[in-house]
């Protein structure tokens, strides 16, 4: 196995924007519920936020697990 460093430098960056990814969706999702609880959102937007912040979850640790080659 031989070391290429730009596609080291290419598995860093994927890996970096998806624990970013990441963190954006659990605050959008931590965020959502504090302001559902306060009464400061709409009710019927709230399973959209769940929604994009569920997906930024899941993509986020997709990118952070996946191999790359």
């Amino acid at each position: 196995m031989t070391f290429d460093p730009h596609a080291s430098r290419v598995n860093v960056l994927l890996r970096l924007l998806g624990a970013i990814f990441f963190i954006l969706g659990a605050s959008l999702s931590y965020l959502t519920y504090a302001e559902a609880a306060q009464g400061n959102i709409v009710h019927e937007i709230t399973p959209i936020f769940y929604l994009v912040s569920g997906i930024l979850i899941v993509s986020g640790l997709f990118a952070v697990t996946v191999r790359y080659r």
